[in-house]
């Protein structure tokens, strides 16, 4: 099993995932699909189906309240057509319940509600005039606001207890004033005093109700926040503890003597490895004469074994890097010829850290991301300019130097126009967190797949997690495929301009993505100032709309 960090070399991988069935698909991806954005959407839906039980249990209660209350009329007296509005009221009232009971099997949509609430609210006004308006029937008004304030939406919970306030205060005006007969059972006969004390308290006990009922939403919402912020901070922990075992596994192999340690390579004599990656070894060397320290870069010994073009690919870096002048761009100082039993590169001795120990220090300030961008991105454009694709582009392979310098790592795996797409042989090789879809697919790339990678780094950034969330290597290649990650702004606090220039940066099409690295910089830094430009807002939309956020396709 191998961290989605580890750079591989996959053989028939690409095409196993590509050939598996749509239902088979959404299996596989499911246990590695990033859940914690999922979460709450998870929650959301599941406060919405107990107010579809709750709503569904009001439909019981008051059905039998209501065929109760029609079987009683007879008996008992009252205004006749007051009696017969009702029956009617409580009648359709019952008839909508069946309906909806019928109709309704998931969890009631907003629109849902509100039938209901307009179909019991004639049968609940005309009961609280048949039996009085200071009667213990403004019971049936209050109960309803506190049902209807727990619903989703504020505005039709905030209608109906404004409808039963305002009618309760005219109907009250005018029959304590005697401008209109109070047709109710238990009438208004009271002293004037009375009878507005009883009103100011029943308004009281309507707002009540009606407090009652959006507080009691308000508390299971901060709830599920309070859970979703909980599942995220777990999440981003599991992520994090990934990447310090990985980074643990190269700390225990490096920073001691190795196989070559105290061997001469050209003008270097060796000292400890401080480093390994997919392709080579890196060891501490002193020049013989001079003493200048350097960094020599070796073959690794399984390389070989495992892969008989891992030879030529080593030498392609070297031939990659000498042909490129720039600042942020390690500098080559020598290398072995193709006869070379043991092939060997000669660079700088670097001093500062990857970009990965960063993030792993803790949170760094987004204008650094910017500064990143700007000076990797210049290094880019130069090897994409003489036809180098670097193909492996991660936080392992950004380098920030002590003087401020960012530089590029590791061109072992970068593509060549006269060669990109033999060497490898069909197979796939890169690091699945920030490998571009069709470099997973196997398929011939360009320096679009190096600006997903950046677009990948940036989300780990500012996000906390890598894109995928793979625990092993299909999963992980699955998910580059496949699967949008989870969007960026329900893992950490981002203006939601970053979700759209994310999206763009890591959409699964190439031709959908930005073209250059400025344009990805650029549109990063309008995002995180909330300021992006409203077309690629409208471009990110319609991207999202296709595929969206945490979706497989």
């Amino acid at each position: 099993m191998r961290s989605s960090e580890e750079t591989v070399t996959v053989g028939d991988e690409p095409a196993t995932v590509n050939a598996l069935p749509a239902g088979a698909r959404q299996r596989r991806a499911m246990p590695a699909t990033p859940v914690a954005g999922q979460s709450m959407q998870l929650a959301l839906a599941t406060l919405r189906e107990e107010e579809a039980d709750s709503a569904r249990t009001m439909i019981y209660v008051g059905r039998g309240l209501g065929l109760a209350v029609i079987a009683a009329l007879p008996f008992i007296g009252g205004s006749e057509t007051l009696r017969i509005v009702m029956a009617a009221s409580v009648a359709f009232a019952v008839a909508v319940g069946f309906w909806i009971e019928r109709l309704t099997r998931t969890p009631f949509h907003e629109s849902t509600t509100v039938i209901l609430a307009l179909s019991v609210s004639p049968g609940i006004f005309a009961a609280t005039l048949y039996f009085g308006i200071f009667s213990a029937a403004q019971l049936f008004p209050a109960l309803a606001i506190y049902f209807f304030s727990r619903r989703e939406s504020f505005r039709w919970s905030f209608t109906l207890y404004a409808m039963n306030a305002v009618l309760q205060v005219v109907f009250a005006s005018l029959f304590i004033g005697g401008r209109l007969h109070d047709p109710g059972l238990i009438t208004s006969a009271q002293p004037a005093t009375v009878n507005i004390i009883g009103h100011v308290l029943l308004q009281m006990g309507f707002l009540g109700a009606f407090l009652l009922g959006r507080g009691s939403h308000k508390a299971s919402r901060d709830a599920i926040t309070r859970m979703q912020s909980a599942m995220q901070a777990a999440a981003q922990k599991d992520a994090l503890l990934a990447e310090a075992r990985a980074e643990l596994d190269r700390a225990l192999a490096i920073d001691a003597p190795g196989r070559f340690s105290d061997q001469i390579f050209g003008e270097f004599r060796l000292g400890n490895v401080i480093g390994r990656g997919g392709m080579g070894e890196v060891y501490e060397a002193w020049h013989t004469g001079t003493g200048e320290i350097a960094a020599v870069k070796l073959l690794a010994r399984g390389a070989v074994g495992g892969d008989e073009h891992a030879v030529e690919r080593f030498l392609r870096e070297v031939k990659a890097v000498r042909g490129l002048d720039s600042p942020h761009v390690v500098r080559v100082l020598a290398a072995s010829d193709e006869k070379a039993t043991v092939p060997y590169l000669v660079m700088e001795r670097l001093r500062g850290q990857d970009l990965a120990q960063l993030l792993r220090a803790g949170s760094i300030a987004p204008s650094v991301l910017l500064a990143m961008l700007a000076q990797v991105g210049a290094a880019l454009e130069q090897a994409w300019a003489q036809g180098v694709v670097h193909r492996d582009l991660k936080p392992h392979n950004v380098f920030l130097c002590d003087d401020g310098t960012w530089k590029v790592l590791d061109f072992g795996v970068a593509a060549l126009d006269e060669s990109s797409g033999t060497l490898t042989q069909g197979k796939v090789v890169g690091t699945p967190a920030y490998m571009a879809p069709e470099q997973a697919r196997g398929e011939r790339v360009d320096h679009r797949a190096d600006l997903y990678a950046l677009a990948a780094i940036a989300y780990r950034w500012l996000t906390g997690r890598p894109v995928t969330g793979g625990k092993d290597l299909h999963a992980a290649l699955y998910q580059t495929v496949h699967v949008m990650p989870q969007r960026p702004s329900s893992l950490a606090t981002l203006p939601e301009d970053v979700d759209a220039a994310l999206a763009l940066g890591l959409a699964k099409d190439p031709a959908a993505r930005w073209g250059t690295v400025d344009e990805l910089r650029e549109a990063l830094d309008a995002a995180l100032r909330g300021e992006l430009d409203p077309r690629m807002r409208r471009r990110a939309e319609d991207l999202l709309a296709a595929h969206p956020w945490s979706a497989a396709r």
